[in-house]
């Protein structure tokens, strides 16, 4: 089967179809088995070989959520992660147009180790200390990268995709819609409750958007990160949600990792980011100061056109610790 002869309907592709991508890459050696497919954001599969080794086919299903830019920033940041000596799985092929196959995919190799948060929940409060270490110690290297502006990547590190600062993108996209209005509009907060938090976060756009940008994961999220843990050592072992690296600022990862989503125990941890740990080295370095934000700053008739966001709803059915691969 030649590439431009394969039909694509999500979570339909034939195996047949996979062969005939994975040959196209250059490898020839025997598959015996090809998962399921799974989904978020991107569908993925994975293919096993009789030698033993495992690659991850990523295809993208929905060209909203994964576009030309989505594969490339991908791409380039798998070569910047290689480059300040994180591990990370090798790229073997992708299409970041939809000419050839009728999509868009990665082929990569399978990520080695065990996601965070299987890790975290058996380990001990000792080995849970050493974990963190060992993020704080990764997450350094990331956050050395600086850059002068702060945004998504479109297809490359060196080029903006929205004009619009970061800050005041998710207060519309996580504050006003997104996750708070989802809150709001399902009783779970009160509109005072609301707010509050619209409110805070907007009298603070201006201290916000002058913070000193980095390169920033945004989704170091226990599920998102692999770590192995060899003689008594812990060291992370890849990092997926590729797709989200950009320019903010490196607290934005740092409070992710401090307050991950469903591991509310880890908050008796929060003395791990000390001198010399990370730079900055406290979380208390990055509470928000009480600033008025400028007149204009909270005027809807200033607020940039911003991009569909993928709503809840979307994923309501779906659980982050089912064996998703981002």
């Amino acid at each position: 089967m030649s590439s431009t002869e394969i039909e694509f309907t999500p979570g339909k592709l034939s195996n047949e179809a996979i062969v005939a991508i994975v040959k196209s890459a250059g490898i020839s050696d025997e598959i015996i088995k090809i998962s399921k497919p799974n989904a978020w954001i991107m569908e993925s599969r994975r293919i096993y070989f009789a030698d033993g080794k495992v690659l991850l086919l990523k295809i993208g299903t929905n060209d909203e959520w994964t576009d030309e830019a989505s594969i490339l920033n991908q791409l380039h940041a798998t070569q910047v992660l290689h480059h300040i000596g994180i591990p990370q799985p090798n790229l073997l092929a992708y299409a970041e147009n939809k000419t050839s196959y009728g999509f868009r995919f990665l082929l990569l190799e399978a990520y080695n180790g065990t996601r965070l948060y299987d890790l975290y929940s058996t380990a001990d409060s000792v080995n849970r200390i050493m974990i963190f270490e060992s993020l704080a110690y990764t997450y350094s290297k990331i956050h050395r990268i600086k850059n002068s502006w702060s945004g998504v990547w479109n297809g490359s590190p060196d080029k903006k995709k929205y004009p619009i600062h970061p800050a005041r993108f998710y207060s519309n996209a996580e504050f006003h819609g997104g996750s708070g209005r989802f809150l709001l509009e399902k009783g779970i907060i009160s509109k005072a409750l609301f707010d509050d938090i619209c409110n805070a976060w907007d009298n603070n756009l201006p201290y916000l958007e002058q913070r000193e940008s980095s390169l920033a994961h945004i989704s170091p999220f226990p599920w998102s990160i692999y770590m192995a843990h060899d003689n008594g050592n812990y060291s992370v072992t890849g990092l997926a949600a590729l797709g989200d690296f950009m320019w903010w600022d490196p607290m934005s990862d740092v409070a992710h990792l401090l307050y991950p989503p469903y591991m509310d125990k880890i908050l008796k941890h929060l003395n791990l980011w000390v001198p010399g740990n990370h730079d900055p080295p406290l979380l208390s370095n990055a509470v928000v100061p009480d600033m008025p934000a400028a007149n204009d700053a909270r005027s809807s008739d200033n607020h940039e056109t911003l991009p569909q966001m993928p709503f809840e709803d979307e994923y309501s059915q779906l659980s982050p610790y089912e064996d998703h691969t981002f």
